[in-house]
């Protein structure tokens, strides 16, 4: 059984649609079309990075990456934020590219080293790096493409001021990424902590990363600092949304629709949105979510237990309505942006796509 879909409108959204179609799929046309638009360049640019790395390293890198035959490649919602941002503000489309490669790069990166902390044998619908490689030469290769983000802004031929610009963003936006991430660690099958401490460590993980993506947009195209502040800041809000939701479908979503294990999280003790709601709840499901804190509080016997538990106690449905707030505050944030009309609508329609996707 899956959440409950339901989609969020805009006035304008029911003005523009006609009764016979779907709100839902019009979301998600615009959002496909829109991932779709810079897909070849990501992957371009992601292939020309491999140049970087030590022959050894390329294989598994290519592999991760998604860039082999029959591979399921990723979202690259980041990269496309940052061109479609770099779009709105009239940047060139060049520089825009060599960022947001960058910035895959780094998210990548991530992602190795994420799948051996939290043990997920799966990622994209096919083995973990770690998996299929060994440890040892998946933690070599998320340290070559950490590595390989910050040659691809330095060997780019973006403006020397820009370059500096952007390869402070993301330095600082990485390591926030990394206090978020260690934050997760520390928090695992500890006693509760609360929803503030929580979107605080997002903010850190998600978010920070998120709005290096949309800031480097407007470096892309040369806009002011404020104007580069305010993308960030939109970036930052869109991606605590963002990890909201990857909370709640890490628990309540469809293993074939993410292509990662649903489950792992509260059989790991880890306290994404759903366990941490559970855990701070009183009466029978506060004091059951705590008892799986035990190290052999939970199992694979008795997760689809678990989870309709958590469904029966109305965990998903707040868990969508945290995720819608902080999805209309994306909203109010990327209306103050500068952006063309075309792109500004393309944007809004993407965040609310984000907020309810199932993948």
């Amino acid at each position: 059984m899956r959440l409950r879909r339901c989609a969020v409108l805009s006035e304008r959204d029911d003005l523009e649609l006609t009764e016979a179609e779907d709100p839902i799929e019009s979301v998600d046309a615009t959002a496909r079309r829109v991932l779709g638009r810079y897909q070849d360049r990501i992957v371009d640019g992601l292939r020309a990075s491999i140049e970087y790395l030590p022959t050894e390293i390329s294989a598994p890198a290519r592999y991760h990456l998604g860039l082999e035959p029959g591979a399921r490649p990723g979202k690259a919602l980041r990269p496309t934020l940052t061109m479609l941002i770099a779009e709105g503000l009239d940047g060139d489309p060049e520089w825009a590219q060599h960022l947001g490669v960058a910035v895959q790069l780094i998210h990548d990166f991530s992602l190795v080293h994420d799948d051996i902390v939290d043990e997920d044998r799966s990622r994209r619908g096919q083995p973990a790096l770690w998996v299929r490689a060994g440890m040892p030469t998946a933690l070599n290769t998320g340290d070559a493409l950490l590595t390989a983000a910050f040659l691809a802004i330095s060997r780019s031929g973006v403006p020397p001021g820009m370059s500096r610009l952007a390869a402070d963003t993301l330095g600082s936006a990485t390591l926030e990424m990394v206090e978020g991430q260690q934050a997760d660690i520390a928090a695992t099958g500890r006693p509760p902590s609360d929803l503030a401490a929580y979107l605080r460590m997002v903010e850190l993980k998600t978010g920070a990363l998120m709005g290096a993506a949309t800031a480097m947009g407007a470096v892309a195209a040369g806009a002011s600092i404020e104007v580069v502040t305010a993308c960030e800041r939109f970036g930052r809000t869109l991606g605590i949304a963002f990890q909201l939701r990857d909370d709640t479908l890490g628990v309540f979503g469809d293993a074939d629709e993410t292509g990662k294990p649903v489950g792992n999280d509260l059989l790991r003790r880890k306290q994404g949105l759903p366990f941490l709601l559970a855990l701070n709840q009183r009466g029978d499901v506060g004091r059951t979510a705590r008892s799986w804190l035990a190290s052999d509080g939970i199992s694979l016997a008795t997760l689809d237990a678990a989870v309709d538990l958590l469904r029966e106690a109305g965990i998903a449905t707040r868990c969508e309505g945290l995720t819608t707030t902080w999805t209309e505050r994306a909203l109010g944030a990327a209306a103050k942006l500068p952006l063309s009309a075309p792109i500004g609508d393309e944007v809004e329609r993407l965040c609310r796509w984000l907020g309810e996707r199932w993948s």
